[in-house]
């Protein structure tokens, strides 16, 4: 037998003892004391309840899962409702405290004379920074009413330097705070321009006008005179009784220039023209405060349009997709960004020819329209013409145009970079040219008829510098001046012309009250930009050879300043028309005037053609604008 070490559990019984029950007639004391955790222990446990016959009366119970979805969808209702509340109350704050606000370019940048930030409510055209309702950065640019039309070249040159500064700092700002988003949408956000009149009409900047298109009291006056500077040059009448209405887009060319040379004036002058032609512009011209005087003394006037020019505060140099552009030869380097060339000495596989042919339709453009010349110059021209065809073309002969350049002009050829093309480059290009023509084969005896062609020929020499015309590398051949009509003179010539020192008395007594006269100064060496202005005043020739002239001197010329530089722009402008009219053109493509015979003589010409020959090394061909100019 197997005994357990366990002991018997005792057995419980169901049966309630009388101690168990506790008796109403106790006191609460003696139920304490009787009422123990051990008749817990003894009481049986509830048995569970069965389910009931009787059906139960009323609504029958909801599922649990139908109860559970009506609470899901109750709990997002209340959320959604929640978030939209917040929502609402954060855009209204937000409106509140973050209305349009704009800020200027000076604004963002330190006074380097204070040290303290300028203040944005600036009475100067400045680019501004506007920040719109929805926290997305734009920009535009700000020209007070009364600024005066137009700005001085530099002006508009750092209106543009700015407006760059302003994009990058927008781009760079994008950039860092749409870290999501690509290079190019971030660059786009940066670039968001907001033209002027659409920035008034939202709101974003105080609008300078009484009423859309029409100027108010403050700005009247700076209006009417570009009213009137346009009636000069464009000869358009303007029907004061109806309102022909603002153009719609526009470009309006500056002929005031800090450069004292023509050329580059010219050829952008065109290739402006060109441009407003593409993108469907209204084009104008202003020759305000321009050093050679009236457009209308050189050229006819310009195909005129058929509304009126915008008021000057909608008229932006920058940047180019503005409604109203402003083209200066300051500006270049952004109006014409996507047409300028590298300078650098390996040009013959670099250039782009797609670029340079559109570069040059826009001055082909702008030769055919405006280079008409007038008056006695225009006269002259068709004389001189006349008599060329007549001795030369009625005999089988060949005209050769030369254009040298000098003064203040070096070629990019690195060995004559600092001095000038040899004067036998120029000569013997045109010899071969000759040859070419008359004698391919290069036969020793030519034949009657190539003899007679070849000298009925003629050289049309074209020089800054009057010394360039006695030189014997241009005397071997039957060369002649392209036109007499105007010429400038040698110191000299012009010492020749004057009385003779024993011609009249001098004075007897003090010398110190003898007259002073400054000496004369001709154009020999070529054209530099001291000896032009000071043409008529010696002082701002000195001030420009010092570097030390004002861009806009409060002093207008004096009509002596202002015929002596009528005299050389009509002289370079015939010079340009005898030249460009020859059958070949020789010249370097250094200088602008040689830029310019190349579109005169058209594309098939210097794309390859025997009518226009480059001699300066240091550039395959034909070119428009280059980086450095």
């Amino acid at each position: 037998m197997i005994h357990s070490s366990r002991q018997a559990r005792p057995t419980s019984t169901l049966r309630r003892t009388a101690s168990a029950t506790p008796s109403f007639n106790t006191t609460a004391a003696d139920f304490s004391r009787q009422f123990t955790f051990q008749h817990l222990l003894n009481s049986p446990l509830p048995s569970p309840a069965l389910p009931s016959i009787v059906p139960r009366h009323g609504k029958k119970p909801t599922p649990r899962p139908i109860r559970k979805a009506v609470r899901l969808c109750a709990r997002l209702s209340a959320y959604l409702f929640g978030f939209t509340v917040l929502f609402w109350l954060a855009s209204v704050v937000r409106h509140s405290l973050f209305a349009p606000t704009s800020t200027t370019y000076l604004s963002l940048h330190v006074n380097e004379y204070t040290g303290a930030p300028q203040d944005p409510a600036v009475l100067e055209a400045v680019p501004v920074v506007i920040t719109d309702a929805h926290r997305k950065p734009k920009w535009t640019v700000s020209i007070p009413r009364g600024a005066g039309f137009p700005l001085k070249p530099s002006q508009y040159a750092q209106l543009c330097a700015q407006s760059e500064d302003i994009i990058q700092q927008l781009h760079t700002s994008v950039s860092h705070s749409h870290f999501h988003t690509s290079s190019v949408e971030a660059q786009r956000a940066a670039t968001g321009f907001v033209d002027v009149q659409e920035a008034h009409d939202q709101g974003l900047l105080s609008n300078p006008t009484a009423t859309k298109g029409q100027p108010d009291a403050a700005n009247a006056a700076d209006v009417e005179g570009a009213i009137r500077a346009q009636r000069n040059i464009q000869a358009q009448v303007y029907d004061e009784t109806r309102d022909s209405g603002i153009c719609g887009k526009t470009l309006t060319f500056i002929l005031e220039s800090a450069d004292a040379g023509l050329g580059k004036t010219l050829l952008g002058l065109w290739m402006a023209f060109g441009l407003a032609q593409e993108e469907g512009r209204s084009f104008f011209i202003d020759d305000t405060n321009w050093a050679y005087g009236k457009y209308t003394t050189y050229f006819k006037p310009p195909p005129s349009p058929s509304c009126r020019p915008p008021p000057p505060t909608q008229r932006l140099p920058c940047p180019r997709q503005t409604r109203h552009l402003i083209v200066s030869t300051a500006t270049y380097r952004w109006v014409f960004n996507d047409l300028l060339e590298p300078l650098s000495h390996d040009h013959h596989s670099r250039h782009k020819p797609s670029r340079k042919q559109r570069a040059f339709s826009f001055a082909r453009a702008g030769h055919d329209a405006l280079f008409h010349l007038v008056g006695a110059d225009a006269e002259y021209l068709s004389t001189r013409l006349t008599e060329l065809d007549s001795t030369t073309h009625s005999r089988g002969g060949l005209t050769i145009g030369l254009h040298v350049r000098r003064g203040d002009r070096h070629p990019w050829e690195r060995q004559y970079s600092d001095s000038y093309t040899p004067h036998t480059t120029y000569s013997s290009t045109a010899h071969s040219l000759l040859t070419d023509a008359f004698n391919p084969t290069n036969e020793t005896i030519l034949s009657p008829e190539a003899q007679t062609r070849l000298s009925a020929s003629r050289i049309l020499l074209a020089s800054d510098d009057p010394e360039i015309y006695s030189a014997p590398e241009f005397t071997t051949f039957s060369t002649e001046r392209a036109q007499s009509q105007i010429q400038l003179a040698s110191k000299a010539t012009l010492d020749a012309a004057l009385p003779k020192p024993g011609s009249r008395k001098a004075p007897t007594e003090d010398p110190a009250f003898i007259k002073f006269v400054e000496p004369n100064v001709g154009w020999e060496g070529g054209f530099f930009a001291s000896i032009f202005w000071g043409l008529g005043n010696a002082a701002e020739g000195r001030a420009a050879a010092r570097g030390t002239r004002e861009e806009r001197p409060k002093q207008a010329p004096s009509e002596e300043s202002l015929r002596l530089r009528e005299y050389v722009g009509r002289a370079y402008l015939l010079d340009l028309k005898v030249v460009g009219s020859a059958d070949r053109v020789v010249c370097g493509v250094s200088s602008l005037g040689c830029r310019i015979l190349g579109v005169m003589k058209g594309w098939e010409e210097v794309g390859g053609g025997a009518g226009w020959r480059n001699v300066d090394g240091g550039y395959g061909g034909w070119v428009g604008f280059v980086e450095d100019d």
